[in-house]
């Protein structure tokens, strides 16, 4: 039996990836799964790039689903993700999953079988104590192969690696690839460094022109120990800003370079696999979905 065919869109951020994603959607008649792990928190918005004008051209999934206050986790994502995806082929329309969180793609279209390990409390607390530097040395030593691939500079992820290293496993064997669900046609946005890089910096001083900073401040106000807050580059910085650690323009400047520095890690991550087509233009993306969507199996 054919499986039904997922359009993928990836690419590190700012990289214009929502942008082409709602042209190919208008032209394809498509819906749009957004896999941002931030996108999805609707009290996030500035911080996160979300720009409503495109979003509002197109049945965009998964953003505004959750408040900062909330938990989520890759495991919900592909659950829910696998759900959103059937329910837009049920409406005969192409669904394109679109965003650069690596883990989240690749749970939903290889099909990862996450086992639940719960929470060490105790454990947790002692490794807040740890520097992040000793942290990422202990995982180099437990589970070399996802100190490979993880994100090192992601406390979250990295605790939750440690925790489930030393409980007796190890973090990297704990995702079990299953037959995958679609038929996937993976395309990547491939930007030259110096211009991702101008691309970064520029969006940057957008955010903190649209309010960045108040944005911050709103959800700090609230919640002080949030740690998607904490852990989102961006919003980090200005907290740091906010409790007088630094000053706006220091924390402008280490915005820039936390985010340059995260889309290295993405392309890392993405380039690992063999299966993505690299383009720079519109018009070869419009051509390959063309020839995925009309090919026989």
């Amino acid at each position: 039996m054919n499986k039904p065919r997922l359009i993928v869109i990836v690419g590190p951020t700012a990289s214009g990836k929502t942008r082409l994603a709602v042209k190919l959607a208008q032209k394809f008649n498509g819906e749009i799964v957004s896999a941002d792990s931030r996108q999805l928190y609707h009290d996030m918005d500035i911080g996160t790039g979300k720009d409503k004008n495109d979003y509002g051209k197109i049945p965009y999934h998964f953003l505004d689903i959750k408040k900062t206050s909330q938990k989520f986790n890759v495991a919900r994502y592909k659950k829910l993700g696998q759900k959103i995806i059937r329910g837009i082929i049920s409406r005969g329309k192409t669904p394109f999953l679109v965003g650069g969180s690596g883990l989240y793609i690749s749970a939903l279209i290889d099909n990862y079988d996450i086992p639940k390990i719960k929470p060490d409390w105790p454990l947790r607390k002692k490794l807040a104590l740890m520097s992040l530097a000793k942290k990422q040395q202990l995982l180099k030593k437990l589970d070399p192969q996802s100190y490979q691939t993880i994100d090192l500079k992601n406390p979250r992820r990295l605790d939750r690696a440690l925790e489930v290293c030393l409980s007796g496993q190890k973090f990297s064997e704990l995702k079990k690839i299953n037959r995958p669900l679609f038929d996937c046609l993976i395309i990547g946005l491939d930007t030259p460094r110096e211009i991702l890089n101008k691309k970064i910096n520029a969006r940057v001083d957008k955010m903190i022109a649209a309010g960045l900073v108040v944005e911050t401040q709103k959800i700090f106000k609230k919640q002080k120990q949030n740690s998607i807050l904490l852990n989102t580059i961006g919003y980090a910085e200005i907290v740091d800003y906010l409790k007088n650690k630094n000053t706006l323009a220091e924390a402008v400047e280490l915005i820039k370079i936390h985010t340059r520095q995260y889309a290295k890690r993405q392309m890392t991550w993405f380039r690992r696999d063999q299966r993505i087509h690299w383009l720079t233009k519109k018009s070869a993306a419009e051509k390959l979905i063309k020839q995925f969507l009309i090919s026989d199996y």
